[in-house]
């Protein structure tokens, strides 16, 4: 069984961003504090307990994906303060976008933040690389985006770990969907306690692991993408101007609530052909 790093969240940045670009993901305990997790689970168990398991879309292929015993719910920013304190900005999590992203982009933004519960029973998810989002984009060598799967509760191979194979982010996935070169019989598993991270990047091979126990796993997808790209989650839509006025401003601008700016060209994401985040003053 292939393994990966395990950091805490005290430890330094740059440990942990070598790590991704060896093996293309690492594990941090600690990424979210105990209470954090709690107000969390707590401010999100509303929605949690509203949202039917499986996909709406009548696309077979997102049935599958989506998996006909997982919860999955965005917006997380309107139904959870504790979400945009902790998750969404995370300082690690940040800091490795920073790293990862800034190469490629002038900024980056919420790619989507959501809550990915496995029922028992759910079969393994169909293994993908998350820079499959944007296939006219993606460029070896090129990080589009960055990801974080926190565990709000313990994560466990019997409960469906994450299941990532280290090194695949290396294999030219940019033409195909092949994945020649990629062992499939040696993957990883992010086992972890609830508040611990899997951090990973949008080029390598994961998918979430088979159920096979009786309880509910709980997980929350963070991501960003580069500026540049529109985002999987259409977070302006939902977190509307006034409660985008009570977040702190990083928080208000990885939410679409700011413009972007290309290196060596145009500004774009306008209001009135001014900055979005004027709105604020």
């Amino acid at each position: 069984m292939a393994q990966l790093s395990h950091f805490s969240s005290d430890d330094d940045a740059t440990a942990v961003i070598a790590a991704l670009e060896r093996d293309g993901g690492a594990i941090v305990a600690g990424m979210l504090p105990a209470d954090a997790v709690t107000a969390i689970v707590e401010e999100l168990g509303p929605a949690l307990a509203a949202t039917a398991s499986g996909s709406r879309d009548p696309d077979p292929k997102w049935q599958v994906f989506h998996g006909a015993a997982t919860k999955r719910f965005t917006g997380l920013a309107v139904r959870s303060r504790a979400f945009v304190d902790h998750a969404l900005l995370q300082p690690l999590l940040l800091a490795t976008a920073d790293a990862l992203l800034l190469p490629h982009g002038s900024d980056y933004w919420l790619n989507t933040g959501q809550v990915m519960a496995i029922g028992p029973g759910e079969p393994a998810q169909v293994l993908h690389r998350d820079e499959g989002n944007w296939p006219e984009a993606r460029r070896p060598g090129v990080e589009l985006t960055i990801s974080a799967m926190f565990a709000l509760s313990d994560f466990t191979i019997e409960n469906g770990a994450t299941i990532v194979y280290p090194g695949s982010h290396l294999v030219d996935a940019a033409a195909s969907r092949s994945d020649d070169g990629v062992d499939l019989d040696d993957p990883a598993y992010a086992v972890m306690p609830a508040g611990s991270g899997l951090i990973y990047t949008g080029k390598v091979l994961h998918g979430a692991g088979h159920n096979a126990s009786a309880e509910w796993r709980y997980g929350l997808h963070v991501s960003f993408v580069v500026g540049w790209l529109r985002p999987e989650e259409a977070s302006p839509l939902m977190v509307e101007r006034a409660l985008a006025m009570e977040l702190p401003t990083r928080a208000r601008e990885l939410l679409g609530w700011s413009s972007y700016y290309s290196r060596g060209g145009g500004r774009t994401w306008l209001v009135d052909f001014e900055d979005a985040a004027l709105l604020f003053e």
